[in-house]
């Protein structure tokens, strides 16, 4: 059921698949025993039936000719997205199976409502943030969320305000990272596909504003390694017709260059000056590259790869 492909391009096909939202809503069935795993179990699926629709990009969402349809399926989300809300707000336990759903049905639900909404979810998404329990749920729908308004929506509203909201998340991971808030592996890797998304849609906030402060010299090791990460990802696109620096140069933010590589050299010395002093306090190379922390190694293979390829 969880792999249930949803028809949205015909007016028939939305009006099915609005039917069938409206009856999957986790919270019509009430079972005698075991409710909670119910509906738990009933919120992952609906989760994974709709985020296909939801990560579709621009031109996928909100489908185009079947309006009168539409109506019947914003009025079957938003139905089941307050119902969620008011049942998270009673009990904190279902927030992390409750949220992410809730984050799908506020990107397919009415634009009008969408918008309206999408700073306030943020803001909540940000609270989550700061509970460890939470964490990597709110970084997702974060994400998700973030994504979906910059490729749908982006292009459609005022620049300053779009500014805004990238300030206002990217300030929020920002500070996560540099309180060693995310130190998971699956964080990390969400981090970077959010420089790469915010990148998509503005290459020079990306840089300015996440690339160059993650690879400032008074940062942890995870910081840097996740910018040289993130970095590689924008400047060795697979969908790009150019590599490396040169995509900076193209796409208009050449200035960046010199930061970038001035930051590199910058990590580069502060890794040897790391790796001389292993090699200086223990009387074996492989015992001292042993005594360097995880990131140290990690950092100086990545900060290596990207003096080469840069």
């Amino acid at each position: 059921m969880r792999y249930l492909k949803l028809g949205v391009k015909t007016e028939g096909g939305l009006n099915a698949s609005a039917s069938f939202v409206a009856k999957a809503n986790p919270l019509n069935r009430a079972p005698h025993k075991r409710k909670s795993e119910l509906h738990h179990a009933l919120c992952n699926m609906l989760s994974n039936i709709l985020a296909p629709l939801a990560d579709g990009g621009k031109g996928q969402w909100p489908p185009s000719g079947v309006e009168p349809a539409l109506t019947l399926w914003y009025e079957a989300v938003a139905r089941i997205r307050q119902h969620l809300m008011y049942w998270m707000d009673k009990q904190s336990k279902h927030i992390a199976v409750g949220y992410p759903l809730v984050t799908l049905l506020l990107c397919l639900g009415d634009p009008n409502v969408f918008l309206n909404n999408f700073g306030t979810h943020m803001e909540q998404l940000y609270k989550h943030l700061k509970d460890k329990n939470h964490r990597f749920m709110a970084l997702d729908c974060l994400h998700r969320v973030l994504r979906f308004y910059l490729s749908v929506h982006g292009d459609s509203q005022p620049p300053y305000r779009v500014w805004d909201y990238l300030d206002s998340v990217t300030s929020q991971l920002l500070t996560s990272i540099r309180k060693g808030m995310l130190t998971q592996d699956i964080q990390h890797d969400k981090l970077v596909e959010f420089c790469v998304t915010i990148a998509e849609h503005n290459l020079d906030f990306a840089m300015n504003h996440m690339i160059l402060e993650l690879l400032k010299q008074d940062n942890l090791s995870e910081a840097k390694v996740i910018g040289l990460r993130a970095l590689l990802a924008i400047v060795m696109s697979p969908t790009s017709q150019h590599v490396g620096l040169e995509i900076l140069h193209v796409q208009g933010v050449g200035h960046y260059v010199p930061k970038v590589k001035a930051a590199i050299e910058s990590i580069l010395r502060s890794c040897h000056r790391a790796y001389s002093q292993a090699l200086l306090t223990c009387s074996r190379t492989a015992i001292g590259i042993a005594y360097l922390p995880k990131f140290s190694i990690i950092l100086f293979t990545l900060v290596c790869l990207c003096s080469s390829i840069l």
